[in-house]
């Protein structure tokens, strides 16, 4: 059985104060007589502590009497696949909560049997046949079971015709601290215990969204209760907050500094959200789901807000650190990212939590038939990500066969941290929303001067600004009232500058000659200290995107030009027609598959708008051009794959998939050429192409063998298959130094600070998966080394990178523009730090 399968118990109170689990149907009816068990007082032990094993022992005997023991048994050991069996907890109505409220125990703690347990192994664990033979598995992270806490709401669902339903919007309030009044009495809230933690699950859930079907906006940290009512007016689809939470309510930021504080009532949120139409509310604040050992029956946060109309809340039970926040949202927003529902995103974000005394728990409102979170990608506003790659002007097509991963770059970063004056070219179809990206950067670069007590220039203002016919504003006053958002005056010399996304469509940016460049000159005159200058090319084709952005390049007389990577669902302006993508449906298509996608290639070759994806089996196109060569000469289907790479992604990364399982013949070969083209899509193929990776001698005569070799060698390490015999026929090719250093350290187990005396060799290390912006201040604390510097771009801007280099010498920290230029030149520290200059931007092959 696949899919997920409900079972509802219903949780009461009996009048002596007895729990009653029973199985109920659809129409709230008893499957059985119940059987009340007594709930100890040892039952309301806290959360932050290990829970002991007579408690969880207790918990079991009060959820799974023999009854219910015997409706689990004879299902669980048939699940298979991504199969689960879903337990829905009814709750007690308002009023009805008993000596302490049910939600808040510690259900996940329960053990079953384990998932690889038989079916003989479940009839002993219903009969109650002693204990379990294995000790089990616990129900919070057992693969085959969720929990999902219903709660019989006061209020209806909030409306679903609201704007912006793919939106995540992120509250982060982690800093806020001391005295907080709350209506029974004044609570204190500690310091956060490290700046550097933080903000840290800001940046959690942008990177887990970076690139697919939601969208996330993070309000100023930290959040206040104006500001979250403002953000929230336009609509939005979930809402994560990281914080504090005191007596049912959330602590915010308020007037009289960074650190002061204010206490939020939850029925007031509850409020807003409904307002906004939010599905869904992430709680990552302490005893947010409620706390086993508060007396009496008060209702936690989250189950507030279920009753007040959010249809589904996440939220904590216990103490959770602000780093371990961070860790479970980036892998919770992941798994919803990808598909999975709610209950599942939770319970993987969970299994992250290993060791942490902290549980995040779900509630949702009664009867929820779906637990998808039920939205469709931000109408109007396309997939924002940060990843970029350098190409040489003139390559003949903007192609770098195998090489283009090394040039990766982060926008933000790249965009950020260089004191020189900066003029790019962005070949970038979805036109994002630069300025606020590049806003949200400079806000993390600033904090960190803030928390660290530095003193410093402001931040960086980036404004943007239309050039839909190639010209630009004449006059100063002219592009102060052409850029949005609205220009303001901030105080001469505090600033880092200003920076202009000049935004211009591609069928433009052929016909641009040199009154373009003339133009984008006289911008300087104007007297807006202008530290940097983006030429963002859109358009509906990523291929005419891409021979526009190189043409405006050559005007611009620059060697080189920036390419936006396409997002995962990067294919569509409009939002599919279905609710949510699925990551647990099976792929269909037509039975003429490769024919069917020849077809579409061949007619959207010729349009200006190639269109939605085709919606065809990659399997089945696969198989039938194994069958019959229908696509020509292995050449020709490179060329078919190519182009569904420009166009569809998405689409691509499957075929690549179902190219590296199936397909047979010198075909392959050309796919594992295209899947090396990325490092992601390279170690997919891989992946999936099991014990079958090729060997070298295997493969046709390729031209560029020795970049594939570097590209496969480098994606095997980072894919854990070092020891596979296709590792060690790669090996044997004509690797590059910096790879053959790379695996050298992959066999020695560990980097030091020595492996990043070169930026060649660290992009290597960085690219097989073995080093990352984390390990900076351990390995080069003080920024000696120029294979440092050469990994600060390749990565988005976060926290730990800017600490990182707020930590240095001043020098060094001038590098990325974040300290003031020496009033007298000094030639021997400009000598000492040349070297790491070019490592910011290395040079593309030819330059």
């Amino acid at each position: 059985m696949s899919g997920a399968q409900d079972l509802t118990i219903r949780l009461s109170w009996t009048d002596d104060r007895k729990a009653t689990a029973v199985v109920v149907d659809a129409d709230d009816r008893p499957l059985h007589t119940p059987q009340p068990r007594a709930l100890g007082p040892n039952t309301a032990t806290a959360w932050d502590e290990p829970v002991p094993s007579v408690v969880a022992e207790m918990l079991a005997r009060a959820l799974f009497p023999p009854s219910v023991r015997r409706i689990v048994a004879e299902r669980a050991p048939y699940l298979a696949g991504d199969g689960h069996l879903r337990l829905r907890l009814v709750l007690p109505g308002a009023g009805d909560e008993g000596p302490r409220p049910l939600g808040a125990l510690r259900w996940e703690s329960v053990r079953v049997p384990s998932p690889t347990a038989p079916a003989v192994a479940w009839e002993d664990w219903a009969a109650e046949a002693g204990p379990l033979p294995d000790g089990g598995h616990e129900l919070g992270r057992h693969p085959r079971f969720t929990l999902v806490r219903e709660v019989r709401p006061v209020r209806p669902l909030p409306a679903m015709d609201r704007p912006g339903k793919g939106l995540v919007l992120v509250a982060d309030a982690t800093s806020v601290h001391g005295d907080i009044s709350t209506p029974q009495h004044v609570e204190r809230v500690p310091s956060p215990e490290s700046w550097r933690r933080g903000d840290a699950d800001r940046q959690s859930v942008t990177r887990a969204l970076n690139g697919s079907w939601l969208s996330a906006r993070t309000l100023p940290a930290p959040a206040t209760a104006e500001e979250m009512q403002r953000q929230l007016a336009s609509g939005a689809g979930i809402f994560y907050f990281g914080g504090h939470q005191t007596a049912g309510g959330l602590v915010v930021g308020a007037e009289g500094g960074i650190g002061a504080a204010e206490w939020l009532d939850a029925g007031t949120v509850a409020g807003w959200l409904r307002t906004a139409g939010v599905r869904l509310a992430v709680l990552m604040a302490c005893d947010s789901a409620g706390s086993a050992d508060t007396p009496g029956s008060a209702v936690s946060a989250a189950e507030r807000l279920v009753r007040e109309g959010v249809p589904h809340v996440v939220a904590v039970q216990g103490k959770v650190s602000h780093s371990r926040a961070a860790t479970f949202a980036g892998g919770f927003f992941d798994a919803l990212a990808r598909g999975c529902p709610i209950d599942v995103a939770l319970r993987e974000g969970a299994l992250l939590l290993d060791g942490e005394g902290a549980v995040p728990v779900l509630y949702t409102q009664r009867r929820s038939a779906d637990l998808t979170v039920g939205l469709l990608p931000e109408a109007g506003r396309p997939v924002l990500s940060s990843t970029a790659h350098r190409l040489p002007v003139g390559d003949g097509g903007g192609r770098l066969p195998m090489t283009d991963e090394r040039f990766l770059v982060h926008l933000d970063a790249c965009w950020s941290l260089n004191e020189a004056p900066l003029l790019d070219v962005l070949a970038d179809p979805a036109a994002v929303d630069l300025p606020r990206l590049l806003d949200a950067a400079e806000s993390t670069l600033h904090a960190a001067r803030h928390a660290q007590s530095l003193p410093h220039e402001g931040p960086r203002v980036w404004y943007a600004c239309d050039a839909p016919a190639g010209r630009l504003p004449r006059t100063e006053g002219e592009l102060r009232g052409a850029v949005y958002p609205r220009f303001w005056e901030s105080p001469r010399g505090r600033g880092r500058g200003v920076g202009l996304v000049v935004r211009c469509p591609a069928a433009t940016a052929f016909t641009m000659g040199e009154e373009f460049r003339e133009d984008l000159t006289r911008l300087h005159d104007f007297g807006w200290d202008l530290r940097g200058v983006v030429v963002q090319v859109h358009g509906p084709r990523a291929d005419f995107v891409q021979h526009a952005a190189e043409r405006v390049a050559r005007v611009l007389l620059l060697g080189e030009y920036l390419v936006r990577e396409q997002s995962r669902q990067g294919e569509r302006s409009d939002p599919p027609p279905v609710a949510m993508p699925s990551a647990l449906a099976p792929l269909t298509g037509p039975g003429r598959a490769a024919g069917a996608l020849l077809e579409r290639v061949r007619s959207a070759d010729g349009d200006h708008e190639p269109g939605p994806a085709p919606v065809v089996d990659a399997r089945a196109v696969v198989e039938q051009l194994n069958a019959e060569d229908s696509w020509g000469d292995p050449a020709n289907e490179a060329t078919v794959l190519r182009a569904v790479g420009h166009w569809w992604p998405v689409l691509h990364r499957r075929l690549l998939a179902a190219y590296a399982a199936l397909r047979t013949g010198p075909a392959r070969a050309w796919s594992l050429r295209l899947a090396a083209a990325r490092d992601g899509d390279l170690e997919h193929w891989l992946r999936r192409a099991g014990n079958a990776v090729p060997n070298p001698a295997d493969l046709p005569l390729l031209d560029g063998l020795a970049e594939l070799a570097d590209s496969v060698v480098l994606a095997l390490v980072r894919a854990g298959l070092r020891d596979t015999d296709a590792f060690a026929q790669w090996r044997e090719e004509d690797l590059s130094p910096a790879v053959l250093a790379a695996v050298a350290v992959a066999e020695r187990g560990r980097v030091t600070g020595v492996d990043l005396e070169r930026p060649d060799t660290a992009v290597a290390l960085d690219r097989a998966g073995l080093i990352g912006p984390a390990d900076l201040p351990l390995l080069d604390p003080e920024g000696r080394y120029p294979g440092s510097w050469a990994l600060v771009t390749r990565h988005p801007l976060d926290e730990r990178a800017a600490a990182w280099l707020n930590g240095l010498d001043p020098v060094l920290r001038r590098l990325a523009g974040l300290s003031p230029a020496p009033e007298a030149y000094d030639l021997e520290l400009e000598e000492q730090v040349s070297e790491r200059r070019r490592a910011l931007r290395p040079p593309l092959p030819g330059h």
